[in-house]
């Protein structure tokens, strides 16, 4: 049966058991509370019910949403009725559909649920009014929402541009109307879908004739890379292990605090510190071990929950350029889909822990990124897990359509030495203020002053100008072909390849010291990527205007126009 055909629909009743999930953490609380010490008392449970009482309005919330909420698709249009006091209709064309998300979380998948989000195609926005999200309706219900929907949109798509019709919401006295902006361009979309879902990976027509059907049949999809099981050996580089390693005892803390155990804080630590000056040295040594064992456990148990089954793949499209799609994912399987003539270039990422086993991250940057960290878990845009170096410049290479990566550090420029001059004075700076914290600490603790400020200056003087010198050699920039790219950073050493027809503007910043260097900071201004510029940093001023000039022509024109070749220092 065509969806279109069956008039307006409720969710999905089951839905009303998923919400009872927010009742599960405090009655759990209390429940273990009362095993482990043969009785419950209220008082010591106030805010457990407290929390009991608002998940039990909150349940009756989502009830009386699933109550009012209808929906319905026809040849033209989709359409969403919901709302008891305050009615919203909205209604988006059928022909603006872009995408359609399904995610199904651990509670959702033991009911055989999916929330189903459509999009418009508009810039990702923070109150996703270009959204139409239903939650839940029967995975086989949200299969057939996918497959019917998305093959208009990718058609329309590849069709001539026509005036847009935007996301239309009815008015009325009492109805709360919100209509966003549509956009030509199509969002980069981060999905998240059932883990089994063979229906999710392809597109599957339900058309209602052979040619149709025959014409529904995607072709086969052009793999890029996929995840390699050696790759997990970079999980632990990540300072999360440090993080990781220390929960177990935040983790039992609290759980002492729930049952009622007392616990001292402040003679706890006390204690930790007297008991590990007096212990031997192999004691603290077999400590920190285990610390570390157990945060490299951890993360890759995290690397493994998030990138499991990763693979990148190229979708044929239409004529002029087809679409990446990431899907990876253990527990909850997620997909990342992105238009390729959306793509405007690409970032390498390389934290310091991971640069020493010679590896690094792979971003995109396009539009409708959502602003999102980058950690663990990819972030927003991820093209690649962490991986060897080498692999990620043959799949940024394979991904912008190039026959060797822009990325490659071979053709980076050095920056003039003035800038390493910066760096080293900061870092001087920086020492003598840990130094002068020390000595200032010193007292209270009952410490050496002397002695204080000799221990932080051994330590930090080597460490700051070692991170000045590699901040230093970090730096670089060139034009590689249609591409501007430029690299800086220490702790976290960034080498993006921006397109350069998605250059719409620079912006040229420069401090006093900077003057006085012959130095500037110039940044290309992009609608592309969560940044929005990307900068090339102590650049001299007159090598960084040409770079502009040449760039983008015609642009810089007249500032370029008698501007010294090169930094000087005055």
């Amino acid at each position: 049966m065509r969806v279109q055909s069956v008039g307006w629909r409720r969710l999905d009743p089951r839905m009303c058991l998923v919400n009872l999930r927010w009742l599960l953490p405090p009655m759990g609380i209390i429940a273990l509370t009362a095993l482990a010490s043969g009785g419950v008392n209220w008082e010591d449970h106030k805010l457990q019910i407290v929390s009991a009482l608002l998940f039990v309005y909150l349940t009756c919330s989502e009830m009386v949403r699933w109550r009012t909420t209808r929906y319905r698709v026809t040849d033209e249009q989709v359409e969403v009725h919901s709302g008891l006091l305050w009615r919203r209709h909205v209604a988006i064309p059928r022909d603006r559909v872009r995408t359609v998300d399904m995610t199904s979380g651990p509670v959702h998948r033991v009911f055989g649920l999916s929330i189903v989000t459509m999009g418009t195609g508009q810039a990702l926005r923070t109150d996703r009014r270009d959204q139409v999200k239903l939650d839940a309706v029967a995975a086989a219900e949200a299969a057939t929402l996918r497959a019917e929907l998305l093959p208009r949109a990718h058609a329309a798509a590849a069709a001539p541009v026509e005036p847009e019709q935007p996301v239309v919401e009815s008015e009325q006295p009492n109805v709360e109307s919100e209509q966003p902006a549509v956009e030509s361009e199509q969002p980069v979309v981060e999905r998240e879908k059932p883990a089994a879902g063979p229906a999710d990976s392809r597109t599957s027509a339900s058309a209602d004739t052979p040619k149709q059907a025959a014409a529904a049949v995607a072709p086969a999809a052009e793999e890029i890379a996929r995840l390699h099981p050696a790759w997990v050996r970079y999980a632990p580089l990540s300072p999360l292990v440090f993080v990781i390693g220390l929960a177990p005892l935040t983790q039992a803390y609290n759980l002492a605090e729930r049952l009622g155990i007392p616990v001292d804080i402040e003679g706890a630590v006390l204690g930790v510190i007297e008991f590990l000056g007096s212990a031997p040295a192999w004691l603290f040594a077999v400590f920190l071990l285990m610390m570390l064992v157990a945060g490299a456990i951890g993360t890759v148990l995290l690397f493994t929950e998030s990138w499991w089954r990763f693979r990148l793949e190229r979708e044929p499209g239409s004529a002029s350029s087809g679409t990446l799609r990431v899907s990876r994912g253990l527990l909850t399987t997620r997909s990342f889909t992105l238009e390729e003539r959306r793509l405007r270039g690409a970032e390498l990422i390389e934290p310091f822990m991971l640069r020493w086993g010679r590896a690094a991250r792979l971003k995109a940057i396009a539009s409708g990124l959502r602003q999102t960290l980058d950690g663990p878990r990819g972030g927003s845009g991820a093209l690649l897990p962490p991986a060897p170096r080498q692999m990620a410049h043959v799949t940024a290479a394979s991904v912008l359509g190039e026959t060797e990566s822009p990325l490659s550090p071979t053709r980076l420029r050095a920056h003039p030495r003035a800038a390493l001059r910066r760096r080293l004075f900061r870092a001087a700076m920086a020492s003598v203020a840990a130094i002068a914290a020390a000595a200032g600490l010193a007292g209270p603790a009952g410490w050496s002053t002397g002695w204080s400020m000799a221990a932080a200056a051994v330590v930090v003087v080597p460490l700051s100008l070692l991170l000045a010198a590699d901040s230093y050699r970090s730096l670089g920039h060139t034009l590689f072909g249609a591409y501007l790219v430029t690299r800086s950073g220490a702790l976290r050493r960034r080498t993006v390849a921006l397109q350069r027809t998605g250059i719409i503007g620079w912006t040229i910043t420069r401090s006093p010291f900077q003057r006085r260097s012959g130095l500037a900071n110039i940044a290309a201004t992009t609608a592309a990527g969560t940044l929005g510029a990307y900068t090339v940093r102590d650049v001299g001023y007159g090598d960084g205007l040409m770079m502009a000039g040449e760039a983008v022509p015609g642009l810089l024109a007249q500032f370029i126009e008698g501007a010294p070749s090169k930094g000087t220092e005055t």
